[in-house]
């Protein structure tokens, strides 16, 4: 059983397929960009904090509760950053299809698209289990956001191939059927 997704004729309600993959390829490296600088940040502020308790710990939290926490942040936020970093090597290669008007290129972004959807999905869970609600709130945004991305490359990658595709030819009679020339009654 084949499942086949929508396909767009344009982005946004307004926006040509290429434009739209172009966009995306940017509006990606940004998200992916800024969410690498902010996990890293969050890093060094854990490390920070595990740093500056680690000989007065609050009456709150012992010390092993402390690093047990950190720890799962650590890892959290690892699995995160190689999601990004996934994130930014396939926007690169979005973009590079979508500025040669290759469709090849657009169909490996939207094959790593569907693989880094599976990534998302885990991303959820895992931030759920170890960040919180919120964070995964906001993951699954992005992974619909995602979605959405992938089926307009899709649309692009096969109106690229529409277009590139040589014209066939149809042998047309030269005579109307029904009348016979004259010449041959």
């Amino acid at each position: 059983m084949v499942f086949h997704l929508p396909r767009f004729t344009k982005c946004c309600c307004c926006i040509p397929l290429r434009i739209g993959s172009l966009l995306i390829g940017y509006l990606s490296i940004i998200i992916s960009c800024v969410a690498l600088a902010s996990i890293s940040w969050l890093i060094y502020r854990v490390a920070s904090f595990v740093e500056n308790n680690k000989d007065s710990p609050s009456t709150e939290h012992t010390q092993e509760e402390l690093e047990h926490h950190a720890l799962s942040l650590y890892l959290s936020f690892s699995y995160s950053i190689l999601v990004f970093i996934y994130y930014l090597i396939i926007s690169i290669i979005l973009l590079y299809g979508a500025h040669l008007k290759n469709p090849k290129y657009l169909r490996i972004y939207f094959k790593a698209a569907l693989y880094l959807l599976v990534l998302a999905a885990a991303m959820v869970v895992v931030s759920c289990v170890f960040l919180g609600f919120i964070a995964a709130i906001l993951l699954l945004i992005w992974s619909f956001f995602l979605f959405i991305c992938t089926i307009v490359v899709k649309s692009t990658a096969l109106e690229l191939e529409e277009e590139n595709k040589p014209k066939t030819y149809e042998m047309q009679s030269l005579y109307i059927t029904g009348r016979i020339p004259s010449a041959y009654s």
